[in-house]
């Protein structure tokens, strides 16, 4: 027979204490209403008190496991870049749902993931390959907003549909009209 919730809570916390205060724990969980929205949420602790604390919305685009995962993602973001994420030595991420991680990573044997430090600019071959990729990355453009709005693409069909017409207009124009400067903006001549 297993452990009650209760022992297992009682082991939790127990484990908790031995966490050294100068280290950072993320507790992160999902939610979905009744109307069917989802939400994902976390808190930040440091030295046994709560530095952090946020809210995400997902409507009706994810599933609870999903916004649990993103909500641990969310905030592993936001704790290092926190001024004293400096003074921690490890990062906990407590799920109370580890289903995503196993569906994402069945090669792993449970209780095997861990988070680790790597020693930046020590030549370790991983580590110089993961630097070159985000030096590779800030160097390229920003990918496109995944969701436009239908104003938004209006508009740039608009303004595409006006450049392409003046280009044009400056090949096709007739000679009289070129040497008057006459362009097809702010409108365009019937011609076009």
């Amino acid at each position: 027979m297993g452990r009650t919730k209760e022992q297992t809570a009682a082991n939790f916390m127990a484990f908790q204490r031995t966490i050294p205060s100068s280290d950072i724990v993320i507790f992160s969980d999902g939610s979905r209403l009744a109307d069917g929205c989802v939400g994902g949420g976390y808190i930040g602790l440091q030295a046994h008190h709560q530095f952090l604390r946020s809210s995400l919305s997902y409507r009706h685009g994810k599933e609870v496991f999903n916004a649990e995962a993103e909500a641990a993602l969310a905030g592993a973001q936001a704790v290092i870049v926190y001024p004293t994420a400096q003074f921690a030595t490890n990062l906990w991420i407590c799920l109370d749902n580890l289903e995503p991680l196993r569906k994402r990573l069945p090669h792993i044997k449970s209780g095997s993931i861990q988070i680790r430090w790597v020693p930046g600019h020590a030549k370790i071959p991983e580590n110089k390959a993961a630097d070159l990729a985000a030096k590779e990355g800030a160097a390229s453009i920003p990918p496109a907003p995944h969701k436009s709005s239908y104003a938004l693409l209006k508009r740039y069909a608009k303004t595409q549909s006006l450049s392409a017409a003046q280009s044009q207009w400056e090949k096709v124009a007739p000679q009289s009209y070129q040497d008057l400067e006459i362009t097809t903006s702010p409108k365009r001549p019937r011609e076009l």
